[in-house]
């Protein structure tokens, strides 16, 4: 039986209504509770993010607060939070740099703000049409083709990338903007570590200590919020102490040099655009600066996509629920593009966040939507103490969280399950190392789509012998190469365009090597994906048998080959009479009516003294051969 997943891959405008079909006071209490726990999550990554970004502290704000909720209402999973990211945070502030770099490397200032701004809206822009388009086109599906490995070894060159772009900022040294690989930035550091700001280092690595002491003694309690919170109290505290003692001219200490030290400190102050609440604008749109930016905006929207997906599955695995991908995939187009026009960061799957709020029993949507408003309530409650924040601090809240990104063990088992996974993982995290981010994720993915056709472009083609009743048999390998005028090979796997030239190839040898071979009977019961370069492979092979005085039949043919092969013109030129179609009441009766026409071709009367009927064709033992994998 056929099955359709046609409703599977529609799309709804209605479909977070669901949810509220038998919804309840008590499971309202839960979403509130669990929006508040995942909001102490939210508020630093957040933050965090935007300045990984090189972009204003409002942009993750907004991704945060606005743009998920707006996927997660036309999403399909009821825990996904969504939001800025650390994968999308680095290919932003790459791609954002390269265009920079390339067409406006003389603009500095509040001009060079103003353009950073308008380049991200273009970007968010093209990632919501691509999603949008992509949804629309139903082609979630195609994200199956990007293997696991891929993702896991991005993840780990993007933890590697955190790790060592935030040694700057936690130490308190420039990032030149000609360097941008991986590779570049560690040599840099290095040799540059006389450069280091004291006071700046002192305060991002006693807050890392103290981010790994709260951790160690309870891994559950939300040390990043806890730790920006504590030091938002004493730079506030600071500020007043400074100013006291500097209005009272006390000799205590010298607070000119204090002056010094607390201005060369980064705070999030010193960063544009930190309101709170955003301005509706149309997208800055630039034809220029278009093409840098399309395999930027492609590279998010894919990795963005995967995030969401992967991590709604695996919340989903344990709740029950069923997810739909191209919904996902609108929702997260929306929500980019909605992003477009209120300068956020774009949206991803957040696996932490999103852990969070299925464990704290989130019951609907509705916890996303509640997330962001604690989120909000904090930033309006708060906001004057998160401008002094060092970045430092943030600096050590992403270092810290870097280790939690990776998956030891699921790196070391792809490095050990076969060939084409270690290959596929080393070549990726090497990329990662010497290239930017953005193209080490495409050649990632090419890889793996590569391996992929290059196994599915393998059909395999298997010779068997058949009994009077139309079975199959294997028998012994020592008589493979025994001379036989009926040939019974099974085709099985893909017949596309990529696997017919190994196709024609290896039946054109089976025909050269045995020159006794009068027939050849093909099964295509399991071939798929016959196309126009198959068909001509069957021509050029219907062809060189026939000049040399030899018959092709093919047998189990399915109802979808023989439209391609009738529409081709393939029926006609072979000739119906020598191609027999699969009954699935009688699966033996197309193979029996072949070995019928091939005994009546070749004039061969059956072994045994019964009837020529179907049901009683029988195979002499001088055309018996060996089960053996033609090619493997």
């Amino acid at each position: 039986m056929a099955y359709s997943y046609a409703s599977q891959d529609d799309i709804s405008l209605t479909y977070f209504t669901k949810d509220f079909e038998r919804y309840s006071w008590n499971a309202l209490r839960q979403d509130m509770m669990a929006g508040l726990a995942v909001s102490m999550l939210t508020l630093p990554q957040a933050l965090a993010y935007s300045l990984v970004a090189g972009l204003p502290i409002s942009t993750g704000l907004y991704a945060a607060i606005f743009s998920s909720i707006i996927v997660a209402f036309f999403g399909s999973s009821r825990h996904l939070i969504v939001g800025p990211s650390n994968a999308i945070a680095i290919l932003i502030q790459g791609g954002i740099s390269n265009v920079l770099f390339t067409y406006y490397r003389n603009v500095t200032g509040p001009e060079r703000e103003e353009l950073i701004f308008q380049i991200l809206t273009q970007l968010l822009l093209l990632v919501g049409l691509i999603q949008i388009l992509a949804a629309f086109l139903k082609l979630g599906r195609l994200t199956h083709f990007v293997s696991h490995t891929v993702t896991i070894a991005y993840v780990s060159g993007v933890a590697l990338a955190l790790v060592i772009g935030q040694l700057f900022p936690l130490l308190g040294i420039s990032i030149p903007a000609n360097i941008s690989s991986l590779y570049e930035r560690s040599a840099y550091i290095i040799t540059h570590l006389n450069e280091t700001h004291l006071p700046t280092a002192l305060i991002g690595v006693a807050c890392f200590l103290f981010l790994l002491g709260i951790k160690r003694i309870d891994p559950q309690v939300p040390a990043g919020a806890i730790m920006l919170a504590i030091v938002a109290v004493l730079s506030y505290a600071m500020g007043y102490i400074y100013h006291y003692f500097s209005i009272a001219e006390t000799q205590f200490l010298d607070w000119t040099q204090v002056e010094g030290w607390m201005q060369n400190i980064a705070v999030v102050g010193d960063t544009k655009g930190d309101g709170f609440i955003p301005t509706f604008e149309w997208p800055y749109f630039n034809t220029t600066i278009l093409n840098n930016l399309l395999p930027v905006a492609f590279a998010i929207a894919l990795l963005s996509v995967m995030e969401a997906t992967s991590t709604a599955k695996a919340i989903a695995a344990r709740s029950g629920q069923h997810l739909y991908t191209n919904q996902e995939i609108f929702g997260l187009g929306i929500g980019n593009f909605f992003s477009a026009f209120i300068g956020a960061m774009p949206s991803s799957g957040s696996a932490s966040r999103s852990s969070i709020n299925y464990e704290c029993g989130a019951k609907s949507r509705l916890a996303a939507l509640f997330n962001s408003i604690f989120v909000f309530l904090m930033i309006v409650a708060f906001g004057f103490l998160i401008r002094d924040i060092p970045i430092a601090a943030f600096a050590a809240l992403l270092i810290a969280s870097a280790a939690s990104i990776v998956n030891i063990k699921q790196l070391f088992l792809c490095l050990k399950a076969t060939r084409s996974d270690a290959l596929v993982l080393m070549l990726t995290l090497l990329s990662c190392l010497f290239l930017s981010l953005d193209i080490a994720f495409y050649i990632g993915v090419a890889m793996s789509i590569s391996l992929y056709l290059k196994k599915a472009a393998i059909p395999q083609l298997v010779e068997f012998s058949v009994d009077e009743s139309g079975a199959l048999h294997s028998i012994d390998h020592h008589q493979l190469n025994e001379p036989r005028k009926i040939r019974f090979i099974k085709v099985e796997g893909e017949l596309f365009f990529g696997a017919a030239d190994l196709f024609q190839n290896t039946l054109k040898a089976i025909a050269e090597d045995d020159t006794t071979t009068r027939v050849i009977i093909l099964q295509l019961k399991n071939a798929r994906d016959i196309d126009a370069t198959a068909c001509l492979a069957l021509q050029q092979l219907y062809d060189f048998l026939k000049s040399s005085g030899r018959h092709l039949i093919g047998c189990g043919i399915t109802h979808q080959i023989w439209d391609v092969l009738s529409d081709s013109g393939m029926v006609e030129l072979i000739g119906k009479n020598y191609l027999f179609i699969f009954d699935e009441r009688h699966p033996h009766l197309s193979v029996q009516k072949a070995f019928a026409r091939a005994y009546d071709l070749l004039q061969i009367d059956p072994p045994k003294p019964a009837p020529l009927a179907i049901a009683q064709i029988a195979i002499p033992e001088s055309l018996e051969g060996d089960l053996k994998p033609v090619v493997e």
